[in-house]
């Protein structure tokens, strides 16, 4: 799992429930009939996820205790519902990314800021962007330009935090669960 620094590449998620993920195959099965850049990867159900925190490399002697946090951090939190409203590109109209993305609510907020000060209290510096919780859907190099937003309706529903580990591969990043946790407070 680590590299040969012993560091791991990590981020907090949540993985998509069935509903989510029978939601997201009907969007890709849409938007694979527009006409899209040749190169766009898909995103596959494995790695499909809403991150929280991005926590970057990480020595792999602080998983175990990221892990106990990320359990406590589980332990406060209730399971909670977010609606997803728009597939576009992601984060501006000219993007490599392709999302759908949810409305933020104070629930899922304080979920992230509770994500973002774990990493604060393990001495890693969160982003300073502003959150805009998503689901990937594609990746483009030549980006996604011409499509234009994609109204969407669905009430996701976020019980799970997961601590996963990301490798860099040559077709794409692979993530892999390390830790799950249900959101039981």
């Amino acid at each position: 799992m680590a590299d040969v620094n012993g560091e791991v590449r990590l981020f907090i998620g949540v993985e998509p429930d069935r509903a989510t993920q029978k939601f997201l195959d009907a969007t890709v099965e849409h938007l694979r009939r527009l006409s899209l850049p040749r190169d766009a990867r898909w995103i596959g159900h494995s790695n499909r996820h809403l991150t929280l925190a991005f926590l970057g490399e990480v020595a792999s002697t602080q998983v175990e205790d990221i892990e106990s946090r990320l359990q406590a951090t589980a332990s406060r939190h209730p399971a909670l519902f977010a609606q997803a409203v728009c597939t576009q590109p992601f984060p501006k109209q000219r993007s490599r990314l392709l999302a759908t993305e949810l409305l933020p609510n104070p629930e899922l907020d304080a979920l992230h800021r509770d994500c973002r000060q774990l990493m604060l209290d393990i001495g890693i510096p969160p982003e300073s962007a502003s959150y805009r919780p998503h689901f990937t859907l594609a990746r483009s190099r030549r980006g996604f330009s011409r499509l234009q937003p994609l109204p969407a309706s669905h009430l996701c529903h976020l019980d799970n935090l997961v601590l996963y580990h990301s490798l860099l591969a040559p077709g794409g990043s692979q993530y892999s669960k390390l830790c799950q946790y249900a959101l039981s407070g």
